[in-house]
């Protein structure tokens, strides 16, 4: 899933003048979406330095 950043950062000024609760959840929205990419991230790198530290190993045989 492909998320735009700018409309991420358009969020909150689209915010101001909805309810408290739209708000809110236009908050978390950006939380989730932010801690999403995060993990993802993390789980790249995890498979990256899996694939290198196989081929260290195997190097080594």
């Amino acid at each position: 899933m492909t998320v735009s950043i700018a409309a991420i950062e358009q969020t909150p000024s689209q915010t101001k003048n909805a309810a408290p609760s739209q708000a809110q959840f236009e908050e978390a929205l950006q939380q989730a979406v932010a801690s999403g990419g995060s993990q993802l991230i993390g789980q790249e790198m995890m498979k990256i330095a899996h694939e290198v530290l196989n081929e260290a190993l195997s190097d080594e045989e």
